[in-house]
């Protein structure tokens, strides 16, 4: 007869090699989602850059002050 437990405890002292081990990839993991993001954003301020003053003013936007307003709408610009 086989004993099979299905227990969430941890094994004793593995839980900090773990996060240990797996601290790079998450660093890795957000320098990438962080690329992305940037790519996003340039993207839309490429994309806006080339509408027209009155699809501009529509969404609230002036051309002159473009990426400052875009940046204060991100996720990406907010303090921490």
């Amino acid at each position: 007869m086989a004993y099979s437990s299905h227990s969430n405890v941890p094994a004793p002292g593995f839980g900090n090699v773990g996060r240990f081990v797996l601290a790079p990839l998450r660093l890795i993991d957000g320098f990438f989602k962080s690329v992305v993001a940037a790519n996003r954003f340039a993207h839309e301020v490429e994309t806006l850059s080339m509408a027209s003053d009155q699809r501009l003013a529509a969404l609230g936007l002036k051309r002159d002050t473009l990426v400052a307003d875009l940046a204060a709408r991100s996720d990406l610009f907010r303090a921490a």
